[in-house]
């Protein structure tokens, strides 16, 4: 089970603080991380799926994982804001149906979560592994191939989550509580969902990163050693690099596999910081299960590292919209594209702004020479004099 669906229905059966007022304090700065975190994540989303869909990266395959996982990300910050309106007297969370459909989205939204960060990582692994293939490999249908049957999975297998709670009256109010009669089944589930949300998509985003690294690393070197020496020199350092025909790979590819190699660093990042955001939340889970109901003194530090482990585990669903800005050239161009377009201002200056290629015959020499203007503003504007006016007309 996610860690925020285990603390929802069960509600923190581990928590035996013996200092209420301290717990009080920790839950408050948790309840104000939350929303703001609710706020800006879910904003942060919203303007990756337009910067992915909307601008020049809807041709890589590699932004319809990202928008996707960004979508995914949303609804869980939706369930969790739903979490969030109940402990402040609106109980939305306490509805009968809205109960049930609160848990099977943040069971689905957890899955895809991590599936789809193993998806676009398997994807970089064959675009960096074998280069050839991945035009015909990692395209755009296959990527929709992908995130359709990604999809479909996630809704079918978290079917039996709805049978999982009820409605409860306890002092006159619905509670939102674990359905005694499907004990057995939460408790398989919630192995099951340990296994397959983290376990297996774990260790497959773990290999595939270190392998890719090597590779780009590797990657990095040849193309510095034919970037920076002559021939004889390339030759012999290619030798050195154990790669023989490393000097015959023309230029063309290097400046290929360079912006490739922006994607699959931005695509590093993301995944490194995703298993780093879930390690501690499931690794506090294997620690109780394997503890048990041991002796009360061991326990006593497990609330606080729950509270900081639940911090970092949602954190994972509204932070990547800064990693894509912090580690993504690409992503930062498509933004400010994006942003630019939406601005009226920079939409009439970019039409009353418009680039003139003059032809002119030279006696002289014979020959056509090509001589740029920009019209700026109705005037004709040397290029070189154009860059010089057009900081003073924003």
């Amino acid at each position: 089970m996610s860690e925020y669906g285990n603390m929802s229905v069960t509600n923190g059966t581990n928590e035996t603080d013996p200092d209420p007022g301290w717990r009080y304090i920790v839950e408050g700065i948790e309840m104000c991380y939350s929303l703001i975190l609710i706020v800006l994540g879910t904003i942060g989303n919203c303007i990756s799926v337009l910067a992915f869909f909307t601008t020049k990266l809807r041709k890589l395959s590699s932004s319809f994982y990202l928008a996707a996982l960004a979508i995914s990300d949303t609804g869980f910050l939706v369930a969790l804001f739903i979490s969030w309106l109940n402990s402040f007297g609106v109980p939305l969370f306490n509805v009968s149906g809205l109960c049930e459909m609160n848990l099977y989205l943040t069971y689905v939204c957890s899955f895809l979560s991590a599936w789809l960060v193993v998806a676009f990582t398997v994807e970089r692994f064959i675009a960096v592994r074998y280069p050839l293939r991945r035009p015909s490999m990692c395209t755009v249908a296959r990527a929709k191939v992908v995130l359709a049957s990604l999809t479909l999975l996630a809704l079918i297998l978290n079917v039996p989550n709805f049978w999982l709670t009820q409605i409860e009256i306890r002092d006159n109010k619905p509670i939102c509580s674990l359905n005694p009669k499907f004990t057995v089944l939460a408790t398989v589930i919630n192995h099951v969902d340990f296994v397959v949300t983290f376990i297996l998509p774990f260790f497959v985003i773990a290999t595939l990163n270190a392998w890719i690294s090597l590779m780009v690393w590797q990657l990095a070197r040849i193309r510095r050693v034919l970037t920076l020496t002559g021939p004889r020199e390339r030759n012999i350092h290619c030798r050195r690099l154990h790669q023989p025909h490393c000097a015959a790979i023309p230029q063309q590819s290097l400046r290929s596999s360079a912006s490739q190699t922006k994607v699959t660093k931005m695509l590093l990042v993301v995944s490194t910081v995703f298993l780093c955001l879930n390690l501690p939340s499931y690794v506090l889970r294997v620690r109780v299960y394997v503890q048990g109901s041991e002796s009360k003194s061991q326990e006593e530090n497990l609330p606080i590292l729950q509270h900081v482990a639940h911090v970092l585990f949602i954190t994972n669903f509204g932070i990547n919209f800064v990693l894509y800005c912090v580690s993504g050239q690409n992503f930062r161009r498509a933004f400010c594209s994006l942003c630019c377009s939406c601005c009226p201002c920079s939409r009439q200056r970019a039409d009353s702004t418009q680039l003139t290629v003059v032809s002119e015959y030279t006696r002289s020499t014979g020959s056509i020479a090509h001589r740029r203007t920009v019209t700026l503003n109705g005037f004709q504007v040397p290029w070189k004099e154009a860059h010089e006016l057009l900081p003073l007309t924003k």
